[in-house]
């Protein structure tokens, strides 16, 4: 039985991640770009989501637990467009190095009635200038693009169809925040030769 994509993409990440650290553990060896311009990418969907107010958790054995329920919003893609369907949530845990990991799961609605399951993981964190931001006070709004890293790896499950292309790529993310209550999600496609 086939392995679900998502489980192919996790194993050959964990496989990619696997060699480059033995290649860091060999001194003698250096990284060698094979093809030049192996990967590309291409943006092929930005979703504009609704947030409503958070939920504290507090403190647990993983970090600090909030989770941002999603109310809606819309989205706009490569040949598709829709709405985002209330009901899912971004499930993020902050760690005790300040790391947040993200872990979202939602559905997107398409113009044309299709419904795309979207599961958007990912980590997010300040750099030491905009960790000396916030200490100081100021507000997400006050940072600059190089104060925050944020990136994500969104993997969707769609009915039988022409959105089927979206299981079958890997893709990455990014989040903006627009205000409290509502993020730009930006997906790219990963491509090459």
């Amino acid at each position: 039985m086939p392995k679900p994509t998502y489980l192919r993409r996790r194993a050959l990440c964990a496989l990619s991640l696997a060699a480059l650290f033995s290649l860091q553990g060999a001194s003698a060896m250096t990284l060698k770009e094979t093809k030049p311009q192996r990967l590309s990418n291409e943006l092929v969907m930005q979703i504009d989501v609704q947030l409503g107010p958070q939920e504290d958790m507090g403190a647990g054995d993983d970090g600090h637990r909030v989770n941002y329920p999603i109310i809606g919003g819309t989205f706009v893609g490569k040949g598709m467009s829709g709405s985002v369907i209330p009901g899912g949530a971004d499930m993020s845990v902050e760690r005790s190095d300040k790391t947040t990991l993200i872990d979202a799961l939602y559905r997107l609605k398409t113009s044309d009635g299709q419904v795309i399951i979207i599961h958007n993981a990912g980590i997010w964190r300040l750099s030491e200038a905009g960790q000396a931001k916030k200490d100081k006070g100021l507000g997400l709004k006050d940072l600059a693009d190089g104060d925050v890293y944020c990136r994500t790896i969104p993997s969707f499950k769609t009915q039988p169809g022409q959105y089927d292309w979206l299981g079958d790529n890997i893709f990455v993310g990014t989040i903006d925040g627009l205000s409290e209550h509502e993020v730009l999600i930006s997906v790219y496609k990963v491509g090459g030769n």
